[in-house]
């Protein structure tokens, strides 16, 4: 299966680019509502996974609307990583990602992440036991430009191609960026120039954007924080007419999550949600502060609801 079948029936080729404690099945539906290609998953433990996690099993938790989706994975043991795609939550989705790109200390630390990309030997093996395992479903991998340079982007690209990735998702800051100053996108022909499909990713927050990198080669084009809050955003991109009742998709992310999580929980990554979605909007702040401060689902839904009522304004998002 090629990434072609992903996108057969999709109006864009875009990807809601996995964000650990962000693209929860329940704002994955969001974004497919607004027209989003493929999502992604949160990132989970390849080993949390084999070793039967309650959580990590319970992230990949998905709704029937949600297709096409792939699974992000990651660790650094070859053997580990193909036992994990093995397993059924695993095995629902429509393909796996890889990530070998994440920056923060604790992934790195491990061996995780973007660690791999200093150890090109061992991302291979990692990359050739998952495709093994997964046979004709597709394999994504998803990585940075280096760790403090990009010398090596191109190599690397290559290696993906050579043990067995279907296309490849390049975040186009170096680990040593994380997330600060902007994306550089000089070396997309070149990577493209490898023979992958490669999906752009960083700062993409337009059509114009969308576009312009298509025309450059890319493939598709992945967006992560600027869909946060705002996912409608897949929906701009396709040139499409949209509109968001604020509190109507709170609530319904809300609903979803506790079909599968206690309210504690539902509560806490609501309040993430909820700052992004508030955010920039006059008089929120007061709002954002007491959401932060709830200790139920209900209480958020309740400030949310009186926000909305005196700034009516915001209730409904439209661009039509």
């Amino acid at each position: 299966m090629s990434v072609d079948s992903l996108f057969k029936n999709a109006r864009t080729k875009t990807i809601l680019a996995p964000m650990a404690g962000y693209t929860d099945f329940a704002f994955r539906e969001i974004c497919r509502d607004y027209g989003v290609g493929l999502t992604v998953t949160e990132m989970v433990s390849s080993k949390a996974l084999v070793m039967n996690s309650e959580l990590s099993r319970k992230m990949l938790y998905r709704l029937d609307g949600d297709k096409p989706s792939v699974c992000q994975i990651f660790g650094h043991e070859p053997s580990v990583m193909a036992e994990s795609v093995t397993l059924d939550e695993v095995k629902q989705y429509d393909g796996v990602d890889i990530n070998m790109g994440c920056p923060v200390k604790k992934i790195v630390g491990n061996g995780d992440g973007s660690a791999l990309l200093e150890n090109m030997p061992l991302a291979s093996k990692c990359i050739s036991a998952v495709k093994k395992a997964i046979g004709d479903k597709p394999l994504s991998v998803k990585f940075r430009l280096g760790v403090a340079d990009c010398n090596n982007a191109v190599d690397f690209a290559k290696m993906c191609r050579d043990a067995g990735a279907d296309y490849i998702t390049v975040h186009f800051r170096t680990r040593k960026q994380m997330y600060a100053g902007t994306a550089d996108f000089s070396l997309l022909e070149d990577i493209v120039s490898v023979g992958l499909p490669v999906f752009a990713n960083g700062d993409i927050v337009s059509r114009e954007q969308y576009l312009s990198l298509i025309n450059r080669g890319a493939y598709g084009v992945a967006i992560g924080r600027a869909a946060v809050g705002r996912p409608y955003i897949f929906a701009e991109i396709a040139g499409l007419d949209y509109s968001m009742d604020l509190y109507g998709v709170i609530e319904r992310h809300a609903l979803a999550l506790s079909k599968v999580f206690a309210d504690r929980v539902v509560c806490n990554e609501l309040k993430k949600h909820v700052a992004f979605y508030l955010k920039g909007k006059r008089s929120a702040k007061n709002t954002v502060v007491a959401c932060n401060s709830a200790h139920s689902t209900q209480e958020i839904l309740n400030l949310v609801d009186g926000f909305i009522t005196e700034n009516p304004q915001f209730a409904c998002i439209a661009n039509r």
